[in-house]
């Protein structure tokens, strides 16, 4: 049986991949020290959301991305606002305050795009169409 995957709202809540009703991660974003404890399944589903590991190593790759991204859109702004010659003090700040959800941004990647691609059998099940397409 075919399964719908979440979507964009799920990600941005931090909801499975596979059902986008469970939750990924333990604790809010706002307890800082424990912001990055990941469930090791999905509540709804139990779909496992560690499937080996070091699974999220790939994630500091994703976050690395997002980081030039912000760094890259960042300095056009300033730039275009006239406060350039301020960018190498203001963007390592926005840096600061936005880790913790470039940190779940890039473990939320990793769910939702490779895990469905480089683990089929486990995130669609061996007898779903999709995972035999």
């Amino acid at each position: 049986m075919a399964t719908n995957r979440a979507g964009v709202i799920a990600f941005f809540g931090g909801k499975c991949p596979k059902c986008g009703k469970g939750k990924v991660f333990k604790n809010s974003i706002l307890s800082f020290k424990k912001f990055t404890d990941t469930n090791l399944e999905c509540s709804h589903c139990k779909l496992s959301l560690e499937p080996e590991t070091g699974f999220f190593f790939g994630a500091m790759y994703w976050s690395y991305a997002i980081l030039v991204g912000f760094t890259i859109v960042m300095s056009i702004i300033l730039n275009l606002l006239g406060y350039f010659d301020k960018a190498l003090y203001i963007i390592p700040v926005l840096i600061v305050f936005t880790l913790p959800w470039v940190f779940r941004w890039g473990r939320l990647l990793m769910l939702y795009i490779v895990y469905p691609l480089m683990y089929k059998d486990k995130f669609y099940g061996k007898d779903s169409k999709e995972y035999n397409n």
